[in-house]
């Protein structure tokens, strides 16, 4: 099963996209490469409830120049991580409007989750985790503070939101096979692949 993750929000002035994902990507052991477009493009393999799952991840940073471009990522994407820095009360200002552009474009059952990043900082903090939590809540979002650098709570977030994704889908899958009880179905299943595909999108 393919995932397609996309993270997404505005990181501080003084943090690149490309530093940030290269902690994350050095931490999740990712693979990948950067896109013409400045899009950072990596694939992780995990195993969750003994299947493989492998995460395509698209990570724009949630700078403005993408959000176009991540428009487009919105429509395949089955999981989508808000990430924000708790040091920038602005990138937490912003979480509101990539909510907003995620509703307009994305599927209405896309998985969505919040993330805090930067939690190591605590002693440069501008947005409580309090306050973190309230947002998630507001919008019934799962929440986490994480720190791609200290390698806090990372993988949990791509773990939880995977099991969540395959969570859906099982559910789907059963709904489906319950509609079609009363006539016939054809159901196909290709059981020589040894894994499943999830993208997601980082803001």
């Amino acid at each position: 099963m393919a995932v397609r993750c996309v993270p997404g929000n505005k990181f501080s002035k003084n943090v690149s996209s490309k530093s940030d994902s290269y902690v994350f990507g050095k931490y999740m052991h990712l693979t990948g490469f950067l896109f013409p477009t400045g899009i950072d493009f990596k694939i992780r393999t995990i195993e969750l409830d003994g299947k493989k799952i492998k995460l395509q991840i698209w990570d724009t940073a949630g700078q403005e120049r993408f959000r176009t471009i991540t428009t487009a990522y919105y429509r395949g994407a089955m999981g989508i991580m808000l990430v924000y820095d708790i040091t920038n009360e602005k990138s937490f200002d912003n979480i509101k409007n990539w909510i907003r552009n995620i509703e307009e474009h994305a599927s209405s059952d896309v998985e969505r989750m919040i993330l805090g990043n930067k939690c190591d900082m605590n002693e440069k903090r501008q947005v409580s985790k309090e306050k973190g939590e309230k947002l998630a809540i507001d919008y019934g979002i799962k929440f986490l503070e994480t720190s791609a650098k200290s390698s806090i709570n990372v993988e949990e977030a791509f773990f939880t939101l995977a099991r969540d994704i395959m969570t859906k889908l099982n559910r789907k899958m059963n709904d489906n096979s319950s509609a079609g009880a009363s006539g016939p179905v054809k159901i196909t299943e290709n059981r020589s692949k040894k894994s499943s595909f999830f993208r997601c999108t980082l803001l």
